[in-house]
């Protein structure tokens, strides 16, 4: 199936007066649409000004490297993925390598005065539970975080550089995409994440992408084959829904380098999220 050329010029008029202006709009493989030269620094602003223009082109907008989109999905195939997104449970697909093991106390010590120095460790309420492992530990220091606002500042530096976009890996050739779709969890029909391809990956994606957009409105920006950047319009509460979330985030990011106390002090405070799962 391809778009008339009513509708490409449809689309074209409706970036009238964007970033997205005058930039060449061509029909892509599976129904979808390709804008052409988009300068990647300004990849947010062309985002948005796709995004706002969803209601007049029905179409959801993500970003890929050039030539990245390969797949055509029929529509018994679109409306599987639909249903699967409301059914499955991605947090049974997705799971986390944790080391259970117990920790031995010289680790432990080492471990804490890394983030929180020597004086922050004595003045903490009450010593890291011993013997326990490195999951237990990550939200022992959490929960210490949240219950002494001087210890989390001064541990701030180590969280703060993945609050908002700054971890966003640039590159250096974009494609804009436009989806036959307006439900932003529905592009993995069309396009691929490392860290899905597995038994249920895509599936499984779809639905913690329908949920983190249910529950934080969170929109997929952009799929460069081996990240993922979203913007969010809500945050969770520093606590359980700010560490289960962190939880989530590190399964389907499974090559982030973070630890989840880290990113749960971030996510409560960041409008974006980056993911990053490669070989």
């Amino acid at each position: 199936m391809t778009a008339p050329v009513e509708d490409l010029r449809t689309i074209a008029a409706a970036f009238h007066g964007t970033v997205l202006e005058d930039h060449p709009v061509e029909e892509g493989i599976g129904d979808t649409v390709i804008v052409d030269e988009v300068d990647p620094g300004r990849l947010l602003d062309a985002w948005r000004a796709a995004r706002a223009a969803t209601p007049t082109t029905g179409r959801y907008p993500v970003f890929t490297l050039p030539g990245d989109l390969h797949h055509e999905p029929m529509p018994a195939e679109i409306d599987d993925l639909a249903r699967a997104a409301r059914a499955v449970d991605p947090w049974a697909v997705f799971r986390r390598h944790r080391d259970d093991r117990p920790m031995e106390p010289w680790r432990i010590e080492s471990y804490v005065s890394a983030f929180l120095g020597a004086e922050g460790l004595s003045s903490a309420a009450g010593p890291p539970p011993a013997p326990t492992s490195e999951p237990e530990l990550d939200r022992w220091l959490y929960d210490t975080l949240l219950a002494d606002p001087a210890l989390a500042d001064h541990a701030r530096r180590y969280y703060e550089p993945l609050v908002g976009t700054r971890t966003w890996h640039p590159v250096r050739e974009v494609q804009l995409v436009l989806l036959p779709t307006a439900s932003p969890w529905l592009a993995p029909a069309w396009i691929s994440y490392f860290g899905a391809a597995r038994p249920g990956g895509p599936e499984a994606w779809a639905a913690a992408m329908r949920q983190w957009h249910q529950r934080w409105g969170a929109e997929l920006v952009a799929a460069f084959s081996t990240t993922l950047h979203l913007v969010v319009s809500r945050q969770p509460q520093p606590g359980p829904p700010a560490w289960e979330l962190a939880g989530q985030l590190l399964a389907v990011g499974g090559s982030l380098q973070h630890a989840q106390w880290q990113l749960a002090m971030a996510v409560a405070r960041s409008d974006a999220w980056f993911l990053h799962d490669r070989p």
